[in-house]
């Protein structure tokens, strides 16, 4: 049975990232993750919970190539807007059960921080962008069944 070994596994190198359908060639990597907020329900004497609400957050880590971006962002931030965004991670690993594909489609995330610039002497620059996004924007638009 091959569907169980390890060159199965899917490997971050054919993750990609696009933002608004414009490919990120430099990603580093991407995570996204929903909290899940409970709030405490007493059953006799048992604490149990229930879901009461949920929060998405993520980061992601760029090298450095390009100022378009960060100064697009910038203008809108400056005219007073909160700009929006759709993010599509896929991973395209060619050695994916069946050859198929993942996809994630995260709609209306929104940047927490900015990072001008920064550098490292003698480092390659990356850049960190944490972001947030509701929950119910998210989708998976394809999986690895």
């Amino acid at each position: 049975m091959t569907e169980n070994r390890g060159f199965r596994r899917i490997a971050g190198a054919w993750g990609t990232l696009h933002i608004d359908g414009e490919a990120i060639f430099e990603v580093v990597s991407f995570e996204a993750n929903i909290e899940l907020q409970r709030g405490d329900v007493q059953i006799g004497t048992d604490v149990d919970s229930k879901i009461t609400g949920m929060a998405g957050s993520g980061q992601f880590v760029v090298k450095h190539v390009y100022t378009r971006g960060i100064a697009k962002y910038l203008a809108a931030l400056k005219a007073g807007h909160d700009p929006r965004f759709l993010s599509s991670v896929c991973l395209d690993d060619p050695d994916a059960v069946g050859g198929q594909v993942e996809r994630i489609n995260i709609g209306n995330c929104w940047i927490n921080n900015l990072p001008l610039t920064n550098f490292d002497m003698a480092e390659v620059v990356e850049k960190t962008f944490e972001f947030g996004f509701t929950p119910g924007d998210a989708e998976v638009a394809e999986g690895i069944y």
